[in-house]
């Protein structure tokens, strides 16, 4: 079988190192110091420790280091030829040092680890060379005893997860997670070769190691993805998981075995891609109907600190290695790079720096025409990407323009080959291209604005490379009033209440702004919301007519539905879970809401308030229902049918109601109606003691039932390694060699 391979030349100098120090510490059992590449007293760099003597059994190739304690120096030999031998004259240098450092008692054995080939002659000249200068052991590992041990060690992997990218996969996974790694990754080719395992990184593969768990924060383009599927690709790998990429509790729980404990779930953007949705959230919130089986594994950990990891907190050597990898991996030609060089320390200091505009930077495809030059232009494509991706956009070619428009108006997923149905085929004729230029456009922009992408049905789909791509055409579409209509047209319903903005009083992360001129195709195919999933209250339709749509807009809608608004008055218990009480609000804020339809939604309210103590008649945005003498009507009755006996209706609560929620959980309606109370009775001091004397009572009956479901989950026993990570402060300029090879 052929040795294994995993093209260590293209790792970059400090990526070796940090590869060798982590070596060093799983594979050869030592701890070591770095030192800086000015003041190494002749190291070059080098580690240098004590060797540490193993209680078990040496591995061959340290035999000669393991019968004494021994100060031993490593030196770390790179090159970035694919096809490198590691010669005597790449020595030379190195062995002038030792005589020196021997005689300071730093060295009595010498270690260099090299990405090379290594010749028998040159090995056993090194050891004659290294003994005659006193040294009593010399050793030489190569890049492929280093590439065996990576195949041999799944923990050397998960520490340099980068090397999924860089190697045969089908050496280390058996068939069927193959498969699997090759959904999870296909897309992801360009950020496994330049993958960086930051602290955030290391932190995330400890708390799912620890705990079962991590939940990632950060905003988009930050590398969450990136550390998701070199997560997954580690459970694959390590523990033999089945892993399946999910995007909502309904298929969480349709997967979920609790008595397989080998299973792992990527949840990709589950509170939004670009901008928190606040429906996802609900969602995920809604799911303790699966309590039963899930709450053994999520909802503790929740609780727990060291499972929130911000992939945002990166160091400066993280960032700076990141923009390395990331312009050796592009195709920025070395008389660019060379130019940049002297900028790019600084380019990775901007607080804004993000690894999705650091590939952009690496790739031509993004440049604008004038290029970029000098240290402020460099610095301002991280500060202000968005400016530079829309005009690149607008600098594509009709057909490649097309090619985005088709991704985009299926929903950012494209099946491949691109064979168009009528509605793409009026956008592309729209672009001012044809199909057939359509198809051939699709390969030209692979890599930089698209990616070829294998589902887990197998079927072969175009996808945005990241989501702020898509964000970024969206933009570039409103500016075109000429070919929006196409695209607000060939929309589905889904599309138009997540995508766009008709008038919303606020611009924050907006996608596609309609002007009201246009609103004609939009409001008739906007619906009311009926008893189903649409009736959350922060599901996206109910967050379209909230917040991002104007009152001349909402006008027109609820004429265009009059018959069917009077229907919205249809609601149940927990009011405001419920989204058609808050689009009433709206509605009436605008003046578009019937006083018939206005008077029934305001006795629900009241009704639900006084008999089931719902808290909704307490809420600032839904009391604007009201008129001034309802509000007055309701509060009395509040305080005469309800607050005498309050504290017992709350008493009776828990009792009435089968759930799986935690005591917490089952007494925060109770806490919310005495919130209202507290907040709607502001001036009666006797009023505010019985609320909190009643909040007291609550504390205690929650602290009094509660049952071990609510107690912390014990770790699953997957310890990780006590790993010592090696960082220099090294002077040494990290892109040196950045043009070399381009």
């Amino acid at each position: 079988m052929a040795r294994p391979d995993y093209e260590l030349h293209k790792l970059g100098w400090q990526a070796f190192q940090d590869l060798c120090g982590v070596v060093l510490q799983e594979i050869l059992g030592q701890t070591f110091t770095t030192f800086a590449d000015t003041n190494d007293a002749g190291q070059d760099g080098a580690f240098h420790g004590v060797w540490a003597v193993p209680d078990d059994a040496p591995i061959e190739e340290r035999k000669d280091f393991a019968s004494a304690v021994t100060p031993v120096v490593v030196q770390c030999k790179f090159s970035a030829e694919p096809s490198g031998t590691l010669t005597p004259s790449d020595l030379k240098d190195e062995l002038a040092k030792i005589e020196g450092l021997r005689a300071r008692g730093l060295c009595d054995g010498y270690i260099v680890l090299t990405n090379l080939r290594v010749t028998g002659e040159t090995r056993a000249w090194f050891d004659k060379e290294v003994r005659s200068s006193g040294v009593d052991h010399a050793l030489i590992l190569p890049g492929t005893w280093i590439c065996t041990q990576i195949e041999k060690n799944w923990n050397l992997r998960r520490y340099v997860p980068r090397v999924y990218g860089l190697g045969d996969l089908s050496r280390i996974l058996d068939e069927r997670r193959m498969r699997q790694a090759r959904a999870l990754l296909t897309s992801l080719t360009h950020e496994l070769e330049t993958f960086v395992p930051t602290s955030a990184y290391r932190a995330a593969s400890d708390a799912i190691t620890n705990q079962g768990l991590a939940l990632l924060l950060g905003e988009p383009a930050s590398g969450k993805s990136t550390i998701a599927a070199m997560l997954c690709m580690g459970a694959l790998d390590g523990w033999r998981c089945d892993v399946m990429r999910v995007s909502s509790p309904a298929e969480l729980i349709e997967h979920w075995d609790p008595d397989d404990p080998r299973q792992m779930f990527w949840i990709d953007d589950a509170f939004g891609c670009i901008r928190h949705e606040p429906h996802l959230t609900d969602e995920w919130a809604r799911y303790s109907e699966a309590r039963p089986r899930l709450k053994d594994y999520a909802f503790p950990r929740l609780r727990e600190q060291q499972v929130v990891i911000d992939v945002t907190d990166l160091s400066a050597t993280e960032k700076q290695q990141m923009l390395y990898n990331h312009l050796k991996a592009g195709d920025q030609p070395a008389e660019v790079l060379g130019k940049w060089r002297p900028h790019l320390h600084a380019v990775s200091t901007v607080d804004r720096f993000q690894p999705e505009i650091a590939r952009r930077l690496s790739l031509r495809g993004f440049m604008p025409t004038a290029g970029l030059h000098g240290k402020a232009q460099l610095m301002g494509f991280f500060e202000h990407p968005n400016e530079f991706l829309a005009d690149v956009l607008d600098g594509l070619e009709p057909a490649q323009h097309a090619a985005l428009a088709a991704v985009y108006l299926s929903g950012g997923e494209l099946l491949a080959p691109f064979t168009p149905d009528s509605t793409l085929s009026v956008a592309v004729d729209a672009m001012g291209t044809t199909v057939a230029e359509t198809s051939r456009a699709f390969a030209a922009i692979e890599g930089t604005f698209l990616v070829e992408a294998t589902r887990t049905d197998g079927n072969t789909v175009w996808r945005f490379h990241h989501p702020t791509i898509r964000e970024g055409f969206a933009a570039t579409v409103m500016r075109n009033i000429s070919t929006l209509p196409v695209y607000l047209e060939g929309m589905t319903t889904d599309e138009l209440v997540s995508q766009l903005d008709c008038g919303g009083k606020s611009q924050r992360g907006t996608l596609v702004r309609v002007p009201p001129n246009l609103y004609h195709l939009i409001i008739s195919r906007v619906p009311v919301p009926v008893p189903d999933r649409s009736e959350l209250s922060r599901s996206p339709l109910s967050w379209f007519l909230r917040t991002r749509c104007s009152d001349e807009f909402l006008r027109m809608w609820a004429k265009e539905h009059e018959d069917a608004i009077p229907g919205m008055t249809d609601f149940g218990m927990m009011v405001e879970a419920f989204c058609r009480p808050w689009v009433l609000s709206r509605l009436h804020e605008t003046g578009a809401l019937t006083e018939v339809v206005r008077r029934r939604a305001v006795k629900q309210i009241a009704e639900y308030g006084i008999d089931d103590l719902d808290p909704a008649w307490g809420n600032s945005s839904l009391s604007g229902l009201f008129t001034t003498e309802e509000r007055a009507d309701l509060l009395q009755r509040v305080q005469e049918e309800v607050l005498p006996t309050l504290e017992q209706r709350i008493g009776d609560y828990a009792g009435l109601i089968i759930s799986d929620m935690t005591n917490e959980e089952l007494y925060q309606e109770p806490r919310d109606y005495v919130d209202a109370v507290r907040s709607a009775f502001q001036h009666h001091p006797d009023i505010q003691q019985l609320c909190d004397r009643i909040d007291r009572v609550i504390d205690d009956w929650v602290y009094d039932y509660r049952d071990e479901s609510e107690l912390p989950a014990e770790s699953s026993g997957l310890a990780a390694p006590a790993l010592n990570q090696i960082e220099a402060a090294n002077p040494r300029d990290l892109f040196e060699d950045i043009a070399a090879g381009h």
